[in-house]
């Protein structure tokens, strides 16, 4: 089944979490951020790949801030503090949680 993931809009305020896919090894969300994100503490037992699909955001990881723009893509390794301290209204995640662990 084909998906345009730029037809869903923004929530008024914090993030819409939505699965795409799930397998037991790999879950695969789309996330829409509002302009005012809740700044939630993630420290997960699993690698997660993010792909910022469109807008921007500025996240903190591991004590570290860093901008993300359209088209970046990052892995955050298990057990990696971070955030995601602010984002563009309407910015598009694509976030791939890799449960199955490393071969």
């Amino acid at each position: 089944m084909v998906r345009n993931l730029l037809e869903t809009a923004p929530p008024e305020s914090g993030e819409l979490f939505e699965e795409l896919f799930e397998n037991g090894y790999v879950d695969i969300e789309l996330i829409v951020s509002s302009e005012s994100p809740e700044a939630t503490l993630y420290n997960q037992p699993h690698d997660e790949a993010v792909l910022l699909i469109d807008g921007s955001a500025t996240l903190e990881i591991a004590g570290e801030i860093g901008e993300l723009e359209r088209g970046d893509f990052l892995i955050i390794p298990a057990n990696t503090p971070h955030r995601v301290l602010k984002t563009e209204n309407g910015t598009r995640w694509l976030a791939i949680h890799m449960r199955g662990g490393r071969k």
